[in-house]
């Protein structure tokens, strides 16, 4: 019978130790992430150097308060031939960026690709339709099940159980991770928070449940407010007095769990304190003319990616750039423009988080995920479907990918491994299980 233990590095930044197997997720250690929309709640000094312990690396997504740079070069640059599953699907590939970052024993994982990872230790990886995965560990003795950021129909959840077997720890995150366009109040969206929690707990029904990916948060002074609203170790623990399932963990603590199923938490002495948040300084301005044109090329750039239909879905954006007190019109497939100080804007942003969302690789996930604006108008469908359309472009998943993949072979075997989930959103009556980035 194999020990299990789990140690809380940071956020979604676990390490399974197994045997001498050391497996290490999604390290988000030091600095900020979305390119300064968020920061950590806690500074862990301890962690850097369990993480570079690690035997095995594993990365859920590509979000950089999962995929981060400056921890994983700094755990590069310690243990280089850490032995890293990176994730490869029809529509990416981790494989070179993390050799860029200084790995050198870098191993490519299929979708639902079983992988062993040294005597009856295996894991798989199971994907979901956008850029999430989770990952399925089994020790011999305990089914550990990573879910992370995963928003899953409970029906799919369920079916997807089934494949799986039993779950004896649920490793998933609780609070919300982006820019949220709603406003239930802040005792009520805790109150939602804890219902979606339970919803995927218990369509999961595991033996235990360890809370993580959630000690985060937002630093713009446009989303700064959402922060009132996050669940803390406190509300954690006042749910754990209620259902034995729950472990509270807290950053730099420790399960052990042994074959009997005893488990026994050790906290870290002293215990870390929250650190005082800060508000993201966007720096200086962008000229008026260079963000004309960034944003004139990703309006031009969308258009024949969404095969010429953006128009009928997707209504013009008006966002008041706070620096230069001016408002700018976008319209997919036509030039951006400045448009008449007095119209209605529908969000307001500076001209560096405008330049994070049109003149950076991957902006549009970070622009919102990374909360990195502010919304005007009370009616959010328009941002909405603007965000949506942006999303869907990053994760490779737009129209005209979708057509010229149409018939592959990787492309059949792409909608296959997602089954579970596109049969439950097309056919449950509540199709969501948590909560969407939107």
């Amino acid at each position: 019978m194999s020990d299990v233990r789990i140690h809380y590095l940071n956020h979604a930044s676990m390490l399974v130790e197994v045997g001498t197997m050391r497996l290490l997720f999604d390290p988000w250690l030091e600095g900020t992430a979305f390119s300064g929309g968020w920061g950590l709640r806690y500074d862990n000094p301890d962690a850097i150097d369990l993480a570079a312990s690690a035997t095995h690396l594993w990365i859920s997504h590509w979000h950089s308060d999962h995929m981060h740079t400056q921890s994983l070069a700094g755990i590069a640059a310690r243990n280089p031939n850490v032995v890293v599953l990176a994730n490869v699907s029809a529509n990416s590939s981790m494989v070179e960026r993390m050799r860029g970052l200084g790995f050198a024993n870098v191993r490519s994982v299929a979708e639902r690709q079983k992988v062993n990872l040294g005597g009856d230790i295996k894991c798989c990886r199971y994907p979901t339709v956008g850029i999430d995965n989770m990952l399925h560990v089994t020790t011999g003795t305990w089914s550990i099940l990573n879910y992370n950021d995963c928003d899953l129909p409970q029906r799919a959840i369920r079916a997807l159980r089934k494949q799986m077997g039993p779950v004896d720890v649920l490793l998933t995150k609780y609070n919300h991770a982006g820019k949220l366009f709603d406003d239930y109040g802040d005792k009520a969206r805790k109150r939602r928070l804890v219902k979606v929690l339970g919803r995927t707990v218990d369509a999961i029904d595991p033996i235990l449940v360890i809370p993580f990916a959630s000690s985060h948060y937002y630093r713009s002074a446009d989303s700064a407010r959402q922060n009132a609203s996050m669940l803390g170790f406190h509300d954690l623990e006042s749910l754990a007095a209620k259902d034995d399932r729950y472990v509270v963990l807290r950053i730099g603590d420790e399960a052990a769990l042994d074959g009997t199923r005893q488990l026994r938490v050790r906290r870290r002495q002293p215990s870390l304190e929250a650190r005082e948040l800060d508000t993201h300084d966007y720096g200086e301005s962008v000229s008026w003319d260079a963000l004309l044109d960034e944003a004139t090329e990703r309006c031009m750039v969308l258009h024949p990616r969404f095969l010429r239909l953006g128009r009928l879905v997707l209504p013009d954006l008006v966002v008041r750039v706070r620096d230069h007190e001016r408002c700018l019109r976008l319209s997919i497939g036509k030039a951006a423009r400045e448009v008449n100080s007095g119209q209605a804007p529908h969000i307001e942003a500076h001209s560096q988080a405008m330049r994070i969302w049109l003149g950076r690789q991957f902006g549009d996930d970070t622009f919102v995920a990374g909360a990195h604006f502010g919304i005007v108008d009370s009616n959010t469908t328009v941002i909405k479907r603007w965000a949506l359309v942006n999303l869907l472009d990053a994760d490779q998943l737009h129209l005209r990918r979708g057509l010229q993949q149409l018939g592959a072979r990787d492309a059949r075997r792409f909608v296959w491994n997602r089954r579970e989930q596109i049969f439950a959103t097309m056919f449950d009556r509540r199709p969501k299980a948590g909560h969407t980035r939107l």
